[in-house]
């Protein structure tokens, strides 16, 4: 086994053990009737402002008709509003509302609290050395 094929694996492994038991962020988006492509959506309209659906489907790599239904449910739940293009006026972009940016902001405290609480068990070297590693990896990701 290459060792990209096994860190891949321990990554996986490592967020299966932490998240998905928890089910936390899964539970929050159910009670706020959002799916996780919806949520994945609604990320990337707040970090890429200026995305039509278009440049959407291209970026996540889903079909034209998925994303506008995507779309279409976060315009009704009033979490995204489409916006007339500003050099277009046959286009729309996707812009997230503050309703958006505070249900992403939830998202991210139950997430936030779903890894905290899956690692506290941990002991306190284990931690700080994972702490470390990870800001290691984000810092040469360019994060």
């Amino acid at each position: 086994m290459r060792t990209d094929d096994r860190l891949g694996a321990l990554i996986d492994a490592l967020m299966i053990r932490i998240s998905r038991p928890r089910g936390r962020a899964l539970a929050f988006l159910t009670r706020s009737a959002v799916t996780s492509d919806q949520a994945i959506l609604l990320s990337l309209v707040l970090s890429e402002p200026g995305r039509t659906p278009t440049t959407l489907a291209a970026k996540l790599s889903l079909s034209m008709p998925s994303v506008s239904q995507m779309i279409e449910r976060l315009v009704k739940a009033g979490l995204v509003r489409r916006v007339e293009h500003p050099s277009d006026r046959r286009k729309k972009t996707i812009e997230v509302t503050s309703k958006g940016r505070t249900f992403l902001a939830r998202l991210r405290s139950v997430r936030i609290e779903e890894l905290e609480s899956a690692v506290a068990s941990l002991p306190a070297s284990t931690r700080g050395e994972l702490a470390s590693a990870i800001a290691a990896v984000l810092r040469d990701l360019g994060a």
